[in-house]
């Protein structure tokens, strides 16, 4: 017995002398008296598994990534696509000063620049990088927008200091970006000064805060990017790729089926020689290189191919759980995505609700945007008030959308029809219901057609308050008690004075 193993069965004999109450620890320090090991005290943390090493460390990569997912995998593509299309369509600008608003669709829509397909790249942008961008060109001769571009997210970088409210916008320059200036064949008057002053000190170039701004997807209220709607599928994204690189192994490993040849029969003792087996070989050689060929053998030969069944790994239920979590991470179900199940005129489910109110929330983003970053300016360089008493007004024009995103619109629409019909509510607040139906146009457009072969009620179908021929107001009798409301006092009742025109067959 060495030394230290005496140490120890001496320590265990004061123990036991001194406290019987620790009879149980003493017996199990005995049984290791002759080797103790020690292990260091483990814990965990979420920035440490093997998985969040592998995750992208700057903003730079963590775009990178995005921009390899959406090229890359067909579900996240189409999602973000759907994502970054559904909460618009085409509109129009309403307003009361028409010339206004003819400017205004002048600098919206022109040969150099489309506000609504501008939109749609920038919502793309926004859902694939968290954030757009955009950057103005400003005429100060007719004070208004020339045009609008999207720049990189990857090569702007965003600073705000502690007690500042501004936000600094600075382009990175990248060696592409350096090797253009010094191109002899690049002009470079039209490089800005401030460009080639940042390049010569090796600096970011400062952006003008009233030309650039951004649209961020923030996750944090004290961000100053935005999050990637991407970046939450990162690590199970990566145990996808892990499934699919070991299952590529495999079928790589049998791509090509395994012949397997064997010659004679233990149970009958026929077992070939060296000899043998050389000549087989030789003649299966000699037979593979001159296809088709046919072998003549005794039954002491058995063939076999190997192949990839029963080689491969089950994955399809690790594959089934990385796309469940691709669909809940970017908050669609898989009916939506492939156009199975109920369509959206009957289906009224809190998800496709919560849906339609994420789409809401982008869509008064962008309208935040256009107001304060495109209109705003334009208005305020051009004068366009008007006087309140003591105050002026900013004139701005209202986005009216062709497509709503309220599910429950047509109920809404019905009801404002059976209330314009028993006279409760104005034709001026039905057509409002409709954002394709103006009310000034349809008066006019109804008084035209008054008396034509398309008038089969001598008038009638055009509401009284638009008929200016007539003194008297015609009374709706339809109004009546079966809603419980009070119906408008009665009218003077008109008295027809011309007999209502022949029905008339329009082929004859």
């Amino acid at each position: 017995m060495n030394n230290d193993n005496k140490e120890g069965i001496k320590k265990i004999g004061e123990l036991w002398n001194t406290d019987l109450n620790k009879r149980t620890i003493i017996k199990q320090a005995s049984a290791a008296a002759g080797s103790v090991s020690l292990t260091s005290a483990q814990f965990y943390t979420p920035e440490l598994t093997p998985e969040t090493w592998l995750l992208p460390k700057s903003r730079q990569e963590v775009l990178r990534w995005a921009r390899i997912y959406f090229n890359l995998e067909p579900y996240i593509q189409s999602i973000i696509m759907f994502h970054s299309r559904y909460p618009f369509s085409k509109f129009k600008l309403i307003g009361e000063d028409k010339e206004i608003i003819e400017y205004f669709n002048d600098i919206i829509d022109n040969e150099r620049w489309n506000l609504y397909e501008f939109i749609l790249q920038a919502s793309l942008s926004y859902h694939l990088y968290g954030e757009a961008i955009p950057m103005g060109e400003w005429d100060e001769t007719e004070k208004k927008w020339k045009k609008f571009i999207l720049l990189e997210p990857e090569l702007i970088e965003v600073k705000q200091g502690l007690f500042d409210d501004k936000v600094r916008f600075e382009l990175i320059l990248t060696d592409e970006i350096k090797k253009q200036v010094d191109d002899p064949n690049v002009d470079t008057s039209k490089i800005p000064e401030a460009m080639i002053e940042a390049i010569k000190s090796n600096k970011n170039v400062k952006l003008d805060n009233e030309n650039v701004s951004m649209i961020a997807r923030l996750t944090s209220p004290s961000a100053l990017r935005g999050t990637p709607i991407i970046q939450c599928l990162f690590k199970i994204l990566i145990y996808q790729d892990y499934i699919r690189l070991a299952q590529m192994k495999i079928a790589e490993r049998h791509q090509l089926p395994f012949e397997l040849w064997t010659l004679g029969n233990i149970d009958k003792n026929i077992l070939p020689s060296d000899e043998d087996l050389e000549n087989f070989k030789n003649m299966l050689n000699s037979a593979i290189q001159n296809p088709p060929f046919s072998m003549v053998y005794p039954p002491i030969v058995d063939y076999k191919v190997l192949g990839v069944k029963d080689k491969l790994l089950n994955i399809y239920e690790d594959l089934g759980y990385v796309e469940n979590q691709i669909l809940v991470g970017l908050g669609v179900n898989k009916n939506l995505i492939l156009g199975e199940g109920p369509s959206f005129s009957n289906t009224k489910t809190i998800s496709l609700n919560k849906l339609m109110m994420e789409y809401q929330i982008v869509r008064d983003t962008f309208e935040r945007w256009i107001y304060n970053h495109v209109f705003r300016r334009v208005s305020e360089e051009n004068n366009f008030f008007i006087h309140k008493g003591k105050f002026k007004k900013l004139i701005l024009p209202k986005i009216e959308w062709e497509k709503s995103l309220r599910l429950d619109e047509d109920d809404e629409r019905k009801v404002y029809q059976e209330l314009h019909s028993k006279g409760f509510v104005s034709t001026k607040t039905l057509f409002s219901k409709f954002s394709n139906l103006d009310y000034d146009m349809e008066r006019r457009q109804l008084e035209e057609e008054k008396g034509t072969i398309y008038d089969k009620t001598d008038g009638k179908r055009i509401p009284e308050k638009f008929d200016h021929s007539k003194d008297e107001v015609r009374t709706d009798k339809t109004v009546g008690t079966e809603t419980g409301l009070t119906p408008p006092p009665p009218a003077i009742e008109e008295t027809q004075s011309e007999s209502p025109l022949p029905e008339m067959n329009i082929g004859e």
